[in-house]
């Protein structure tokens, strides 16, 4: 595969699109192969020298790092194990607090679709709510989800 396999997929990290950037995030490491540090926790792979580990480890935390907005960078600029860097983001995203949780529900019972835009795009985001609240182990019925999409659409 080649160096600039997958980017054109591969979407930047920000306070809105963990869920989705994380499962992208690991598809790329592992076409890439460069799943290993963070699957082996950084522990010392069989057949691999520290210097490769090293190479590869580094190589990792290069290519998640390329994909982490600005705004959030800052929170994640002084790791060097790339484990610990996606255990960071975890911590950060994956807050199971109330706080999150309110706010989810209130932005997916608040979306309204924006005439003159994408039926896809209108989805995708209520998709990735709905996978926002199932990572904070939200898990809301299949009758509700549809009561909450048919109520996001206008009524023509």
């Amino acid at each position: 595969m080649g160096d600039n396999d997958g980017v054109e997929t591969m979407i930047k990290l920000d306070s809105t699109n963990y869920s989705i950037w994380k499962s992208r995030m690991e598809d790329l490491l592992f076409c890439r192969g460069l799943y290993d540090p963070i699957e082996e926790k950084c522990v010392k792979t069989i057949g691999k020298s520290d210097g490769d580990l090293k190479k590869i480890n580094r190589k990792t935390i290069g290519v998640i790092k390329q994909w982490i907005n600005q705004s959030i960078y800052h929170h994640v600029s002084g790791e060097n194990l790339s484990y610990n860097l996606l255990k960071r983001l975890s911590e950060l995203f994956e807050s199971k607090n109330s706080l999150n949780k309110a706010f989810l529900i209130r932005k997916i019972v608040n979306l309204k679709y924006k005439d003159g835009s994408s039926m896809a795009e209108h989805l995708s985001s209520f998709q990735n709510m709905v996978n926002q609240l199932t990572t904070m182990e939200i898990i809301l019925d299949d009758e509700l989800l549809a009561l909450l999409l048919l109520s996001s659409l206008p009524n023509s």
